[in-house]
Parts: C-alpha cells; sequence; structure tokens
C-alpha cells in the first residue's frame, strides 16, 4: 500500500531532475580540482589534510557520482532504442581514445623531443590505450544497448550488476605482462596500471542509477523518496564501511589518497560508494533549494555539458604540463584551478554553440544543393 501511494504505474516525473544536474556539475567540478592536483602535485603526494581532502571530493563524489547519474540518464532518455544506445556507446568510445592521443600520446611525444628520455616515448605507446572514464561511458552504453535489445527487466539488471561484481572479484587477481593482452582485457577488468575505470568494476554504478531512474521516474513524492533513502543509505554506508576497515579491504580510503584500489576495486567497494552516491544525492535534493541560484545554473550548465568540459579541460592541462612539467605547490595549484574552470566553461558554451550553427546550416545547405 505504501508502495502504491509512493509510485504511479505510469511515469509521472519527467523533466530534467535538478538534484542530479547539481551532483553531476559538482562531480566535473571535483574531476578538475583533483585533476590539477595530480598533473601539477609531486608524486607520491605528500600526507596532508589538504591533499586528502582534494583526492576524497575527487573520488567518492565524482566519478561514482558520474556514472550513477549516466544510468539515471538512461532511464529517462528518449533516445532508449538499442541503435540510438549504440551509436553514442561508440562515439564515447571512440572520443575517449581521441582525448588519449591528444591529451597523453601527443604531449608525452612533445615531451620526449625535448628531453630525448626513453620513459616519455614508451608512456605515449603505453597511455594510448589507457582505459578512462570516456571509455568506460562507452562501453556502458553499449551495455545498455544490448540490453534494451533483450528488452532486460529490472531484475535482470540487478542480476547483472551482482554478476559483473562476483566476475570482477574472481579475475582481479588475473594479470598479464604482455601489453598485446592487457590493453583488450584493461577494458573489463584491472590488469594493468593503465586502466583506471575498468568495465566490470565500474558497472553496477550506471545500474543502479538506471534502476533508481525507473524508480525516480514514477515517483509522486520526490521528498518521501530522498527521505527513505537517507534513512537507508546513511547507516548502511555506516555499517559496510566499518566492516571493511575492520577487515583491512581497501578500497582507497585506507591511505587517503584513493589510488589504485579505488579504480580496481571489489563488489564491496561498489556496495559503500553506491551508498553515498544515494546519500549524496539524497542530501542534495534538500540543499539544492537553499543554494543561490546563480550557483544552481552554474552547476547546472556544467552537468549538461559534462562531455565537452571533461576533453576541453584535460587539453588545457595536459599542454599546460608540456610547457611547465615542474611540480608547482598547492596553492598555486588551486590558483590554476580557479582559472580553469572559467575557461574551460566558457571554451565548452562556445563549442556547442559553435556546434548548433554548423549543424543547423547542414538542411539548408542540402535543400540549396
Amino acid at each position: 500500500m505504501e508502495r502504491a501511494s509512493l509510485f504511479a504505474d505510469s511515469p509521472v516525473n519527467r523533466g530534467r531532475q535538478i538534484e542530479l544536474d547539481v551532483v553531476k556539475g559538482l562531480a566535473i567540478l571535483f574531476m578538475l580540482l583533483v585533476h590539477c592536483q595530480e598533473t601539477f602535485s609531486v608524486y607520491p603526494f605528500a600526507p596532508t589534510w589538504a591533499n586528502r581532502l582534494i583526492r576524497f571530493l575527487g573520488s567518492p563524489p565524482g566519478a561514482p557520482v558520474f556514472m550513477f547519474a549516466l544510468g539515471v540518464g538512461v532511464a529517462y532518455t528518449r533516445k532508449n532504442t538499442p541503435r540510438d544506445l549504440a551509436k553514442r556507446g561508440l562515439q564515447l568510445l571512440v572520443l575517449g581514445y581521441i582525448l588519449n592521443f591528444a591529451r597523453d600520446t601527443l604531449t608525452c611525444w612533445l615531451v620526449y623531443l625535448r628531453t630525448g628520455d626513453p620513459a616519455d616515448q614508451a608512456d605515449a605507446v603505453h597511455y594510448l590505450f589507457a582505459v578512462d572514464i570516456l571509455a568506460f561511458a562507452g562501453l556502458t552504453f553499449l551495455f545498455f544497448a544490448g540490453a534494451a535489445k533483450l528488452r532486460l527487466h529490472s531484475i535482470h539488471y540487478l542480476a547483472a550488476a551482482l554478476m559483473g561484481g562476483a566476475v570482477n572479484l574472481l579475475l582481479s587477481e588475473i594479470s598479464f605482462d604482455s601489453p598485446a593482452v592487457y590493453r583488450i582485457t584493461d577494458l573489463f577488468w584491472g590488469t594493468s596500471e593503465y586502466t583506471w575505470f575498468p568495465f566490470l568494476t565500474w558497472i553496477p554504478f550506471p545500474i543502479a542509477g538506471y534502476l533508481f531512474g525507473q524508480l525516480l521516474v514514477h515517483c509522486r513524492d520526490k521528498q518521501r523518496l530522498y527521505q527513505y533513502c537517507l534513512w537507508i543509505c546513511l547507516p548502511a554506508l555506516l555499517g559496510l564501511a566499518l566492516f571493511a576497515r575492520q577487515y583491512g579491504i581497501d578500497f582507497g580510503w585506507a591511505d587517503g589518497f584513493w589510488e589504485s584500489p579505488y579504480f580496481h576495486h571489489n563488489i564491496l567497494g561498489n556496495l559503500v560508494l553506491v551508498s553515498f552516491v544515494l546519500a549524496w544525492t539524497s542530501a542534495f535534493y534538500f540543499l539544492t533549494p537553499r543554494l543561490p541560484q546563480f550557483v544552481v545554473g552554474a552547476l547546472c550548465r556544467w552537468s549538461r555539458n559534462i562531455t565537452e568540459i571533461y576533453f576541453i579541460h584535460w587539453l588545457i592541462i595536459s599542454f599546460t604540463w608540456v610547457l611547465y612539467p615542474d611540480p608547482i605547490p598547492l596553492p598555486w595549484i588551486l590558483a590554476y584551478f580557479l582559472l580553469l574552470v572559467p575557461v574551460t566553461d566558457w571554451a565548452a558554451v562556445k563549442f556547442l554553440s559553435l556546434k548548433s550553427r554548423l549543424l543547423a546550416r547542414q538542411p539548408s545547405g542540402r535543400a540549396a544543393a
């Protein structure tokens, strides 16, 4: 009876969900911050609270939130045919490797030409095949395309998430020395240091987002839904985190730097981080009305332009590193970040405006021809 009053049989909650735009906007903001830190800081990172805070902001509220929101977006999109989803997946997969070339291969070659260091030359090849978040997003859309083709139901998606976590756990100890092999297996599980978002590790997040989106689109009372999420997820988050601490299960938290154990976490990490994402999103449902309108507007714009911002900010950071490869102090990194945000925002808006104008001219051009 309770469920019937909270959820309708047909979609009643269409349109953009502001709280999700806000957490997505924050996710890309935190990604920019952590990428500035990891590019320009001394490595290994100094064990300071400032460094740990930046690494935390760029981790649980970053990629997991983005991937969860991607899944919600699939539940809401009207372009949900297998063809539409597969097309988007292939575009993102190709874009991921284009970014690898521009951000890593090209810049490492430029540095190699200056230094003559064979390590820079080797990095130019290795990082071309690295698995970043765009490649993972591409595989995710291909997964949803296959699921749409098979007409999977919610229970099948849940089974797929659990199966992915289980298979990832079984394969986690298997790695390969041959680059020809691990450049393929890196797409699916963490077989080398050149994969940050292997499919089996991270697919539970967009699936969780998709299942949540199915509830959200049928929800009559979002306030009650998000209250339930907080009441369930906060105790779950605390209990799972204490369990992980008790048994020494590391998914990035142990040293506070959220590095390899975070990117290659297991199914317990999935459960902890999904609980965090749901609690975080629920909290911002209640916080968003209290934020200044210009802040909400900026975060929503960054959410809409997230792919362009991600691509552009990496190009700016990478070529800055080519020009100035030496580490810089944290205050200067923060100053660079504060400059990077508006520049990237402006460039993304201009790029999309130009793209829109060029696409608008195409039909008239064909008609004239």
